[in-house]
């Protein structure tokens, strides 16, 4: 029988090369459970009742698994484990005994009873928990009858044994007769069981404990994680910044995740970057501007179908043969995307899942992935509700030039900067001459058609940094920041940019309308210089709004400087 020493009374794991033995001698075993019993027995309770059991009968106990591993046991008897097991041929009948025991175990999973051939009896029993065979209960080296100590001198003059030392040992054996023994196995492995079983629905009993709080903490984490989303959303936070902190919180909740949130462009159809933290700067490069396609990766198809789609292996997945680079220079396996859609349907991104192995979603996790797509569409819709209102606040609806509010705010800025830079601005009032007959004929739809028409190519022959407005009807800005220090010098750059700028309005406009109608007009411009240490924005604008009505009054003169 396997033998190990608990005479210290601890209850660490069992090392003693005696077990080593016992596993050598017992027959492979296929994993039975997957269910450890090491882990969920209470060891320490077992270890207390067989040593009880010991001093009230004199045997030795253990609870040893299918493995061949001691669990729990009381003392092992002096004779077994300072004679028996330190001789090879003692030791033989020792080994012989633990295979007999074990295979007879494993195949009847009933009682079974061995004497050695060293003269001392073992028994066991299975244990079941739950009624599941796991482990065995060994009873061992003891007597059913009064031992005969004529053989056991033999013995020990056999194996050179010190005689009296080894007969003290062998009468401390205790003396169980045959009949005894069954109700004995079956009391105490009765009681083995019931403590495996309480001890073992107690560890499930805290596992799931353990996994209701693991549950309860990662719920709070994702609600705080919400909470904040949703401040940061409600506080007009930048859409980026609030993108990279969704994505952020997510992969800090699920360390084995890289995720990723693309942006559809409206007016082009191609997904932009968003936020992708933890993927690499020339990986979110090269998918930006992805054009969506039924092929087209996960989160291309994702955007064109508007549905999920989960490609559990990058490797073989048809939607990414053609991306085999992309795959390589992100160290990716799989990529689950899910598409950003308003509650009309209207897609305005995807949100995607990358990790390094080949995996698929569970149910519980897709719905989290809607549940992480729903609030990036809050911050996406929030932000372009916000831009159509900032829109609506600072742009003209119908050219999608700067109102009178922005030019404002541009006016100021062009003073400021005019002040620090001790450099000239200029302003330009523009005014088409003949616009009114074209409402009148072919009516205010061509009307806009043109206005718009003359808003694009008059934005078109100004410097980025100028600004172009459209304060109503036919009437135009053009403010000039920033020109030469030089009073003459100022005023002959602008003079250039508004003749260039009459030039080629004054060029026909072929209308996109019904009747492809072709129009050509030519507009009046008042002009003022200014300098941000003595002038005001209210009488720029009104300086220049006379010169305008100058040219108007002077024959053939479209361009009119300010003249006091």
């Amino acid at each position: 029988m396997a033998n190990a020493d608990h005479s210290s009374g601890s209850d660490s794991p069992i090392t003693d090369p005696l077990i080593i033995k016992w596993n050598l001698s017992l027959p492979g075993q296929p994993e039975v459970s997957g269910l450890s019993l090491e882990k969920t027995l209470d060891l320490h309770r077992l270890h207390t009742v067989f040593q009880n059991f010991q001093q009230a009968l004199g045997v030795t106990i253990a609870l040893i698994d299918l493995q061949g591993k001691v669990l729990a046991s009381s003392n092992w008897q002096q004779a077994c484990l300072h004679f028996h097991r330190q001789q090879p041929e003692t030791l033989k009948g020792c080994l012989q005994s633990d295979t007999q025991l074990a295979t007879q175990l494993l195949t009847e999973q009933k009682q079974a009873i061995y004497r050695c051939h060293n003269g001392l009896t073992d028994c066991a029993a299975p244990v079941r928990v739950n009624g599941r065979y796991l482990a065995n209960i060994f009873i061992g080296q003891f007597f059913q009858e009064a031992p005969d100590l004529t053989y056991f001198r033999q013995q020990a003059k056999a194996n050179q044994f010190d005689e009296d030392s080894y007969l003290a040992a062998i009468m401390q054996l205790p003396i169980i007769p045959a009949d005894k023994i069954p109700p004995m196995l079956a009391l105490i492995s009765s009681m083995a069981e019931q403590i495996s079983e309480l001890s073992y629905n107690q560890f499930l009993s805290q596992q799931l404990l353990d996994q209701v709080e693991q549950q309860v903490k990662r719920r709070t984490l994702e609600l705080q994680m919400q909470n904040q989303i949703l401040s940061m959303i409600s506080q007009g936070d930048p859409l980026h910044q609030v993108l990279q902190e969704l994505v952020l919180q997510i992969e800090q909740q699920y360390p084995q995740l890289l995720c990723s949130i693309l942006l559809l462009d409206q007016q082009s159809g191609v997904l932009r970057h968003g936020a992708a933290p933890s993927l690499p700067e020339a990986y979110n490069q090269a998918v930006d501007g992805l054009k969506p396609g039924p092929f087209a990766g996960s989160c291309g198809a994702a955007a064109y179908n508007g549905e999920m789609l989960i490609a559990e292996d990058l490797l073989t997945h048809p939607n990414w043969q053609q991306y085999q680079q992309l795959v390589a220079l992100a160290d990716v396996r799989s990529c689950w995307s899910i598409p950003i859609k308003t509650a009309h349907g209207r897609v305005l991104g995807t949100f995607g899942i990358y990790q390094r192995q080949v995996a698929r979603p569970d149910a519980e996790f897709t719905q989290k992935m809607q549940a992480f797509s729903n609030l990036a569409e809050l911050a996406i819709s929030r932000s372009l509700l916000a831009e159509k209102i900032r829109r609506m606040a600072f742009y003209d609806e119908l050219t999608g030039l700067a109102n009178r509010r922005l030019l404002d705010e541009r006016m100021q800025q062009a003073l400021a900067l005019s002040k620090r830079s001790n450099r000239y601005g200029a302003l330009m009032f523009l005014d088409l001459n003949n616009f009114k007959p074209v409402n009148d004929l072919y009516g205010h739809k061509t009307g806009d058609l043109l206005l718009r028409a003359f808003a694009i190519r008059l934005q078109s022959l100004v410097r980025q940094t100028d600004t172009v407005a459209r304060l109503g009807g036919d009437e135009f800005i053009v403010l000039l920041p920033e020109l030469l220090a030089e009073f003459a010098q100022a005023r002959e750059q602008a003079q250039q940019l508004a003749e260039k700028i009459t030039e080629q309005l004054a060029l026909p406009f072929t209308l996109t309308d019904q009747s492809n109608t072709c129009y050509q007009c030519t507009c009046s411009i008042g002009m003022v210089l200014f300098h941000g240490e003595q002038d005001f924005a209210d009488e720029i604008l009104r300086r220049a709004d006379n010169a305008m009505y100058q040219a108007k009054q002077q024959s053939g003169q479209q361009l009119c400087w300010y003249s006091g």
